[in-house]
């Protein structure tokens, strides 16, 4: 089978993203939407149902299709759908593919064990939530995608993604495209307090794409970094932040001069916290504008969903009628 599309990227819905999010999952898509031939990005909320209500799930997909447009997603070069525009092809493809994987071998899956582990035992987890790598792989396959790119700890997904299209071709012939991982480079955004990454659970320690420039400030200077002329985890998460969100080239040379330095044993973190949050509040404010622009015109975004469940749906149309006439059903 020849490949349908170049690059196929998943995005969960979720409302008030973090500048870790944008540096971590955003910013790839961004430099891969000026190289690729082809990508299409889909809003992963059937996987968000594992623990969400409709309600909030629906409220936050179409949310986050406005944050993505805002940060620079060009539906011009980059096709945008819901997954569940697909439901029926997708949960078909799923029961097909499911008796291809073992029990066992989906609870080797690392991050379906972690989230299993999180509901303290297998009888406390849904069965949907069991089912989560065979759909992601269902979402691979069904669009003929060649590349799926993934972080380090999402590549198990894409394993049994090309696992189960090897053995659905040995068995029933050639149908699948057998999908690549396209490994993102590690990024770690850590908490402004030291503690872990970046996270929505922490706010304390979080940039929030919709904080407001006083809330920004405040939490820039109580962020911790390092004594004069030492390196550490932190004051590096603060230069990736600023490196990351500078527009200028002129913004990341003065954080270059400032980190030189720090490294010389001035004490200048003071113009380090103010120079990144100048840099902050400028990207954040930015996005706040663009964002409220899209979202006051709801067709818009509509418009762009609906030109992207047309393609994915024939796509999708064309890759199960295929798998199902390989197994003489059709």
């Amino acid at each position: 089978m020849k490949p349908k599309i170049e690059i196929l990227t998943g995005i969960r819905p979720s409302a008030n993203l973090t500048i870790a999010n944008y540096i971590g999952a955003i910013a790839p898509i961004l430099e891969l939407q000026n190289t690729a031939n082809s990508i299409i990005l889909f809003v992963a909320d059937l996987h968000a149902l594992t623990d969400n209500e409709p309600e909030l799930v629906k409220k936050h997909s179409f949310e986050v299709v406005a944050d993505y447009l805002a940060l620079g997603i060009n539906p011009q070069k980059t096709t945008i759908f819901l997954q569940s525009e697909l439901s029926g092809q997708l949960m078909t493809l799923t029961a097909l593919l499911s008796r291809h994987i073992t029990v066992a071998e989906l609870l080797r899956v690392p991050t379906l064990k972690e989230k299993i582990k999180k509901g303290n035992a297998v009888e406390t987890a849904n069965s949907f939530l069991f089912l989560y790598p065979v759909l992601m792989a269902a979402d691979i396959l069904i669009q003929g995608a060649k590349k799926v790119p993934v972080g380090e700890d999402q590549l198990p997904h894409i394993e049994v993604a090309q696992k189960l299209a090897e053995r659905f071709n040995k068995k029933y012939g050639d149908t699948f495209v057998i999908p690549e991982a396209l490994q993102l480079k590690s990024v770690r955004v850590l908490s402004l307090k030291g503690e872990g990454k970046m996270s929505k659970s922490h706010p304390e320690g979080a940039l929030f794409l919709g904080d407001s420039p006083e809330v920004i400030a405040k939490k820039i200077k109580s962020a911790e970094t390092a004594i004069e002329g030492k390196m550490n985890e932190k004051i590096e998460s603060h230069i990736l932040i600023a490196k990351s969100l500078a527009k200028t080239e002129d913004e990341k040379k003065e954080i270059d001069a400032l980190i030189k330095r720090h490294k010389q044993g001035e004490p200048i973190m003071g113009e380090f916290k103010k120079s990144l949050t100048k840099i902050v509040q400028n990207f954040t404010q930015e996005f706040q504008i663009k964002r409220a622009q899209i979202m006051q015109n709801p067709v818009y975004i509509q418009s762009i969903l609906e030109k992207g469940r047309i393609f994915a749906k024939q796509n999708a149309d064309e890759t199960l009628f295929s798998a199902l006439r390989s197994m003489g059903f059709k």
